[in-house]
């Protein structure tokens, strides 16, 4: 009993260690400074058969997005 719940523990924490979150945010500008509303943005992980992460601006040209530490 006391095995399966130790392994347990080091499992959840080992996922918890390698599957950390970056959030990454800001806002997209033209050339006058002007919030570009609608924009597209991409970002490409190292890992080629990985999936690309996108997200696209609010009104005010803020974007949000979250990913996996050492990914892009």
């Amino acid at each position: 009993m006391k095995n399966k719940l130790l392994f347990l523990l080091l499992f959840s924490i080992t996922t918890f260690c390698f599957s950390q979150k970056v959030t990454l945010s800001g806002t997209v500008k033209d050339s006058l400074q002007n919030p570009m509303p609608y924009a597209n943005v991409i970002v490409k992980p190292k890992d080629v058969s990985k999936n690309l992460q996108f997200a696209i601006t609010d009104n005010e040209g803020y974007y949000k997005l979250l990913l996996e530490k050492g990914d892009s």
